[in-house]
């Protein structure tokens, strides 16, 4: 059974829809922390998202 602590845990989801005939790069983080602050998870999301775009554009 899943317990109903939602209201505690700090979240952050980004999702990125880039895509075309040619192309599908859409992906998205979602991160949460009972303990981290939101405005600490932001820039461990912005850092995923660079790293994950410069991958994806080198295709690794």
């Amino acid at each position: 059974m899943k317990e109903d602590n939602e209201s505690s845990v700090n979240e952050i989801k980004i999702e990125i829809n880039d895509s075309s005939s040619s192309h599908n790069n859409n992906f998205a983080i979602l991160l949460k922390s009972k303990n981290i602050d939101v405005d600490d998870l932001l820039p461990m999301a912005k850092e995923w998202v660079i790293e994950h775009k410069q991958k994806t554009w080198q295709g690794v």
